[in-house]
Formats: C-alpha cells, structure tokens, sequence
C-alpha cells in the first residue's frame, strides 16, 4: 500500500511541475539553485500585545519537491532568511524564507517550511520583501 501511495504522490508532484509551476532561483548566501515551484498563499491574523486584530497578512507560499531543494551538492531544508526570487521581463521580484505568522508565538519557533504526509512536498513560506 504504501508504494501506491508514494507513487500517487510523485504523479501528482509531477502533474503540479508540468501543469501549474514556474522557475524561481533558491538562494542561500553565494550558494543558489533553480527550482520549480507552485505558488501558494496563506492568510493569517495579526494581533497587537493587547490581543486586538491588527490586520489580516497574506504570505506567499510555495510548493516544491523536496529532493530538488540542494545547495552545495545536497538536499537541504528551508531556513529562515533564505530567498525565492522571481525573474520576469518587468524586473525580479524578492521572497524572504521565514516561519508564518511571524515566526515566535507563545515562546516557541516555528518552522519556516512544512512537509506533506509523503515527505514528498515542501511548502515553504515567505514575505514580499522587495522588487528591483
């Protein structure tokens, strides 16, 4: 059973790469590659200290398969500051890897990526943080 599954999924990453996907360059430090990613987004409340809604934030997230994610000759996982950058005729748009919703909640760190059952897939999550 667990063949079967595993080849679902490695159909439906494939499906995702070629149908809805598109190049960015995944960079850490001097070190990059060029990766397929779908794009995603996640939503999140953001309260002040007092616990009032301050503003509903948008990130953007995307999804990749995990063994393509290598920098240096080995697959790596996300960390926190690293970058997705979009290259487009208009310029290159700028995407800081970092946990969602801010990162430090109740005292604890959050990861910056999460992983599908399969640990097949990375979502990765990021904010805007420039165009040039």
């Amino acid at each position: 059973m667990g063949d079967l599954l595993r080849a679902g999924v490695l159909w439906q990453l494939k499906k995702l790469e070629e149908g809805v996907s598109m190049s960015m360059i995944y960079r850490r430090g001097a070190l990059s590659v060029g990766v397929q990613v779908t794009v995603g987004r996640s939503e999140y409340d953001a309260f002040d200290d007092e616990g009032n809604l301050v503003t509903q934030v948008t990130d953007a997230t995307f999804i990749m398969a995990a063994d393509k994610l290598t920098l240096g000759g080995s697959v790596v996982e996300p960390e926190s500051g690293d970058r997705l950058e979009e290259v487009t005729s208009r310029g290159t748009r700028h995407y800081e890897v970092m946990s969602s919703g801010g990162g430090v909640q109740s005292g604890s760190h959050r990861r910056p990526f999460s992983r599908d059952a399969s640990n097949q897939f990375l979502r990765i999550h990021t904010k805007f943080i420039k165009a040039t």
